[in-house]
């Protein structure tokens, strides 16, 4: 009796493990891309690398020096004491102000390789990284009026970087963590981030995340462990919708961009919008909606459109991660420095 159980136990193990090997094997790339977003480290969702901003939703935590690694990178992420990555010179002497999400945050590349810092080098500007991981155009436009308190406006180069998922950001109500705009009777007004928002979306974002080594090379513990956390915790955002009043994401952008406009006005100020295309445009050539509203608001607000498609390729893009490798970062800073925009 007790051999048949260990030849039915050693039967099944072995059953498990060419399971196994098959779902690896035949692995889509699709499913492969869901896996890594699923396990992947996500830097604003770790502990102490982002704090509650009662406008902003959250910022990246000043004078960080930590670690931030995935599959395709290993980098060293340093922020200056407003939290922004780079250093104390850049707030005081900053003759131009990058603004955006990850991609001119600098994820998946050091710092001196991101785009900021080979603007910098190829011009002699002195420039100031205000992306940050996650944000969309809402709060990007909202940083920089906070950023009027340091450094004055008047006479800078605005460079707002634009991709197509800015337009999911702007209109996220998830635990009314993040600002967005309402619509209230004929007004539009901004929503008020929550310190338990905050703290809910982070531990959501934990809840969601698969944090194991093993789901990273293994397609059937992968989907072991999705199936387990599905039964348990909801889409990281859809999900956790807060209200249903909010303004979508291209009525925001445009909000965004007028406002920009206004800045412009007021302070002499150059904006220019840099458009960056998603990883997907180089398997299909198509742009999606995102790239004709943004033309059209850059030419309607007299705005420079600075059009990254025809500069970068697939081969600049971490095939997983989606971000710019550093060829990425050095094309996009190469292409907006030889347009000489005043």
């Amino acid at each position: 009796m007790l051999k048949k159980i260990l030849v039915a136990f050693i039967a099944f193990v072995i059953t498990i493990l060419l399971a196994g090997f098959v779902l690896e094997l035949f692995k889509t790339d699709k499913q492969q891309q869901a896996r890594y977003m699923r396990t992947r480290n996500v830097f604003q969702y770790q502990p102490g690398n982002v704090v509650f901003d009662p406008v902003l939703g959250y910022m990246t935590s000043p004078n960080l020096n930590v670690s931030f690694n995935n599959n395709e990178f290993n980098t060293n992420i340093r922020t200056n004491e407003l939290g922004l990555r780079d250093d104390h010179a850049s707030i005081k002497e900053a003759q131009t102000i990058f603004l955006g999400d990850s991609y001119v945050w600098g994820w998946g590349v050091d710092e001196q390789s991101d785009v900021e810092k080979q603007y910098e080098s190829l011009t002699g500007k002195k420039v100031l990284n205000a992306g940050v991981p996650g944000y969309g155009n809402v709060q990007e436009v909202l940083l920089l009026h906070k950023l009027q308190r340091f450094i004055p406006l008047q006479g800078k180069q605005i460079f707002l970087f634009f991709c197509a998922n800015d337009f999911i950001d702007n209109q996220n109500t998830s635990f009314n963590a993040f600002p967005y705009f309402i619509k209230s009777g004929g007004t539009v007004k901004l929503s008020e981030p929550s310190v338990s928002g905050f703290n809910e979306w982070l531990d959501a974002a934990n809840s969601w995340t698969i944090h194991s080594s093993l789901a990273q090379h293994s397609m059937l513990w992968y989907d072991i462990c999705a199936g387990v956390k599905n039964m348990s915790s909801k889409d990281l955002y859809r999900d956790h919708e807060t209200t249903k009043d909010r303004v979508n994401g291209i009525e925001a952008f445009l909000i965004t961009a007028n406002d920009l406009y206004s800045l412009q006005q007021a302070y002499g100020c150059s904006v220019n919008l840099v458009y960056i295309p998603p990883y997907g445009y180089y398997q299909t050539k198509q742009f999606d909606r995102s790239y004709s509203i943004v033309k059209d608001a850059c030419h309607r607000l007299n705005f420079p459109f600075v059009d990254l498609s025809p500069v970068l390729s697939a081969e600049d893009y971490y095939p997983l991660d989606l971000h710019w490798k550093a060829s990425g970062h050095q094309k996009a800073a190469a292409f907006i420095a030889s347009l000489a925009i005043k």
